[in-house]
């Protein structure tokens, strides 16, 4: 199940990248939750639902040209896939750039991404924040 997992996660972050929310939302739980650790001042930093992760979707469309997370490694661990991620972008007008690496944590169940939690800065923070049950592979 823990490589299906993986693959879930792999087509939510193509999609991202193709800027296709619908495919994207495909992925996750009607009521999926996104905690990003480094939100912007002026937006939540906890978004739940299909509703509120579209407009934040759309909020971030509208701020970049470009925006972009290319996946470096996929780390399987069972119902939970921590991600090292490349985040690249280029703001609209400002020309604003861009460009972090960082460890997100998304939290699956029944075939569907139901928490992210974006922004750690290493691995050791991103398994710290799922605990023990996400340092063994489960088989």
């Amino acid at each position: 199940m823990s490589q299906e997992n993986v693959e879930i996660v792999r087509r939510g972050n193509a999609a991202f990248n193709a800027g296709d929310v619908d495919t994207f939302l495909e992925v996750l739980a009607p009521d999926a939750e996104f905690q990003d650790l480094a939100s912007a001042p002026d937006q939540s930093p906890v978004v739940k639902g299909h509703a509120a992760i579209r407009e934040v979707w759309t909020l971030w469309s509208a701020a970049f040209d470009e925006f972009r997370a290319d996946v470096d490694e996929y780390i399987d661990r069972g119902d939970v896939v921590i991600c090292a991620v490349h985040w690249l972008g280029k703001g609209k007008g400002s020309g604003l750039s861009v460009d972090t690496h960082q460890f997100d944590v998304y939290d699956l169940h029944d075939g569907r991404i139901v928490r992210a939690r974006l922004g750690f800065g290493s691995q050791a923070e991103a398994l710290d924040a799922v605990g023990p049950r996400a340092r063994r592979r489960r088989s």
